[in-house]
């Protein structure tokens, strides 16, 4: 089924992206380390200019964020590394909502629950990638805190054949309470 999500790319130590291309079945279909921001999103053909200038209005509006990845977290089956600061996350995600309010972010009807995160494992195989993750702890390669930065939005989209990024649309603001 053709799908699309609006996304900020991160980029993992080799270890926990080990267990994340084996432990999130997307991965192997193209889907890259990142943070959700709107998905369920735009059904791809439906993907226009007019539904790109609203993605690229809201990153015009954005500093690239320089956060800290602090460290692996876990809900009921799902295994992820957390961020920190969350709140720059959350802004852009409740002004894409406002945006598009037909689109709640997991199809959830309120978005106020939204805690940004990176995706390690999910279901049946977070035990497995617990135990992947917890045998690299000992490694320098996956010490946290960890820096990275938010530079862009992408919009990716799924028709069948993998993801891809269909857009990918920098955040320009300057300053403010984005950057850290």
């Amino acid at each position: 089924m053709p799908a699309s999500a609006i996304i900020v790319r991160a980029r993992l130590p080799a270890p926990l992206e080990r267990a994340r291309r084996s432990s999130v079945s997307e991965a192997a279909r193209g889907l890259p380390a990142h943070l959700t921001l709107l998905y369920p999103f735009v059904e791809p053909s439906r993907l226009d200019a007019a539904v790109r200038q609203t993605v690229a209005a809201v990153a015009e509006r954005r500093a690239p964020i320089d956060y800290l990845l602090t460290g692996i977290a876990r809900w009921p089956g799902v295994l992820y590394v957390a961020v920190d600061p969350v709140e720059p996350f959350v802004a852009i995600q409740s002004e894409l909502a406002a945006a598009f309010p037909t689109y709640p972010i997991y199809d959830e009807t309120e978005s106020s629950d939204f805690v940004p995160h990176i995706t390690i494992a999910e279901g049946p195989r977070v035990d497995l990638a617990e135990g992947l993750v917890a045998a690299s702890a000992s490694s320098t390669r996956t010490r946290f805190p960890r820096p990275a930065r938010a530079a862009a939005l992408e919009v990716i989209t799924d028709d069948g054949d993998g993801w891809r990024v269909l857009w990918r649309i920098p955040l320009r603001g300057r300053g403010g309470r984005d950057a850290r």
